[in-house]
């Protein structure tokens, strides 16, 4: 494994779902630890869900 790689990727599927989606970012972006990479598949939501995600992304390197 590379160095630049993360140890851990997280998916994340999303469909409409702004009513939890910032509790669980919130929490995914709290862990201790910090080796992993956070990746989001949104299906064509009609909701917040893709600014919701689009204002995460400032706080992930």
């Amino acid at each position: 494994m590379s160095a630049d790689q993360p140890r851990l990727s997280i998916g994340l599927p999303v469909y409409n779902g702004e009513e939890f989606l910032r509790e669980a970012l919130d929490s995914i972006l709290a862990q201790t630890f910090e080796d992993f990479e956070l990746i989001i598949s949104d299906n064509c939501s009609t909701d917040a869900t893709e600014e919701i995600c689009r204002g995460a992304s400032h706080f992930c390197p």
